[in-house]
């Protein structure tokens, strides 16, 4: 439990500096790599942004010699407001005030695949699948 919460609870403000966003995509790489070492696949979820922390997710792969597929789900604005403004009890704290707030983010030179997910998650899944030849 991060911050002493459920995975469903909001966190505080605080959870969201830099240093802590830091330290979670940091255990998401860690959990990731640790999962390639072991011989398994790993999906890695997040928002990735920022061109450092989409580096370190494919470095993950890199440093074991594993296929990495770096896919960038974007859907516009409308859309994706709709979405967390229907969500129910969500691990994310994504709201409507975070969708449009991501609208200003400065993503960097984007190198991963960006796929349209604007559909249904079965057209969105097929949509990746094609990208990855999976």
């Amino acid at each position: 439990m991060l911050f002493g919460k459920d995975e469903h609870d909001k966190l505080p403000e605080a959870a969201y500096s830099p240093a802590v966003t830091s330290r979670v995509y940091a255990t998401v790489a860690d959990k990731a790599r640790r999962a390639l070492a072991a011989g398994h696949s790993a999906v890695i979820d997040a928002v990735f942004a920022k061109p450092q922390e989409r580096a370190v997710a494919a470095a993950s792969a890199e440093i074991l010699g594993v296929p990495f597929h770096g896919l960038f789900l974007a859907a516009d604005l409308a859309t994706r407001v709709a979405r967390v403004s229907g969500r129910g009890r969500d691990a994310s704290d994504a709201d409507a005030a975070v969708a449009r707030r991501q609208e200003t983010y400065d993503l960097g030179a984007l190198d991963w695949r960006r796929i349209d997910a604007s559909g249904t998650p079965e057209e969105t899944f097929a949509r990746a699948r094609a990208v990855t030849g999976q």
